[in-house]
């Protein structure tokens, strides 16, 4: 990847959408970050005038449309956290603008969908990165570095519960079938990725059951298990039904380590606890940290040195698969499908 030029100073931000979420939550942290501006904002027509005010707020040109911005040649870096059937496109788009992008997850919700995004950011020499906040929290690495000391022996299963309910009737995108939305596009990414995070592949084979709100023509909840091999297997469940949960635990051969919030928030700790059969219980601390600002600041990083995104195209191609295995599971009745990888990815 071309290595941003120190000269032009800060790496400068264009967001594609002015919703509340993003005003509240990534644009603050682009603006925060070391080394980034936000300096453009883009909604879609109707919405222009939401891009207008938050564009005064953080004194970023406002644009009347997402192409608009992507010819702006005031931005180096996109943001793209748009429907997820949008997500491949608008990726593209922006590479073929000359753009480096931050795209939401799912980066694409099948792993053609992925391939087409790496190619095209190979040709333009551009880095892209899909945008999983939580992996960037502190205690996500402490977690990593308890595990490989050995503390609870050897990884064996990993269970994972990602949840928050979204009412129906409520507008929202993720009840939308034809905007990609369900639990699995949205919250189940989180689920699938923990056991990815944490035994660097993908599994051998998964099957799920999903269930369906009354009224509703996407998947609310789901159950599912992973096969990894050699005794080590994953449980995760998600849902747009219920919570708000977003729990982990690593079980090992000789003890287990639980993270009670993986989506601790800015000023709100991180809570990692430790049981051992020869140790007992204890709980480690550790201190909050606001991981949108830590993931925009890493990828930034990348981009400045010209080194490899913090989370590789091939951990989305993953995902990516695994959720498409997921989806055909269920449509099977729970039927395992096959998502074996041989090349792994380390915590």
């Amino acid at each position: 990847m071309r290595a941003h030029d120190e000269r032009d100073g800060a790496l400068r931000w264009g967001v594609l959408g002015a919703t509340s979420y993003i005003a509240t939550h990534l644009m603050p942290a682009i603006a925060a970050a070391p080394g980034c501006a936000l300096t453009a904002v883009a909604s879609r027509p109707e919405r222009a005038g939401s891009a207008r005010e938050v564009g005064r707020v953080f004194g970023a040109t406002a644009h009347p449309d997402y192409a608009s911005l992507l010819a702006d040649p005031a931005v180096d870096a996109v943001y793209v956290p748009l429907p997820n059937t949008e997500h491949v496109d608008w990726t593209l788009r922006a590479l073929a603008a000359g753009k480096h992008v931050l795209v939401e997850k799912p980066l694409a919700m099948d792993e053609d969908g992925c391939a087409r995004v790496e190619k095209a950011a190979e040709a333009a020499s551009r880095t892209v990165m899909e945008a999983f906040m939580y992996r960037f929290h502190p205690q996500q690495s402490r977690a990593a570095e308890i595990l490989d000391s050995g503390t609870i022996g050897e990884l064996r299963l990993v269970r994972a519960s990602f949840a928050f309910r979204i009412e129906s009737g409520s507008g929202n995108i993720r009840l939308e079938p034809a905007l990609g939305g369900g639990a699995t596009w949205d919250v189940g990414c989180y689920a699938v990725d923990v056991p990815l995070l944490f035994f660097g592949q993908a599994p051998r084979r998964v099957s799920a059951r999903f269930s369906s709100r009354p009224g509703l023509d996407v998947e609310t909840s789901a159950v599912a298990t992973m096969d990894f091999g050699q005794g080590r297997s994953a449980v995760v469940d998600y849902a747009i039904d219920y919570g708000p949960r977003a729990a982990y635990e690593l079980q090992g051969t000789r003890g287990t380590l639980m993270v009670r919030n993986a989506w601790a928030m800015d000023g709100e700790d991180g809570v990692i606890t430790v049981l051992t059969q020869d140790g007992g219980v204890r709980e480690e601390i550790v201190p909050a940290a606001n991981h949108y600002r830590l993931q925009v600041g890493a990828f930034a990083r990348a981009v400045r040195e010209g080194g490899p995104a913090p989370m590789p195209l091939a951990a989305s191609r993953r995902t990516a698969r695994v959720g498409s295995a997921l989806v055909a599971s269920a449509a099977a009745g729970g039927a395992a499908v096959d998502t074996s990888d041989e090349a792994p990815e380390g915590p």
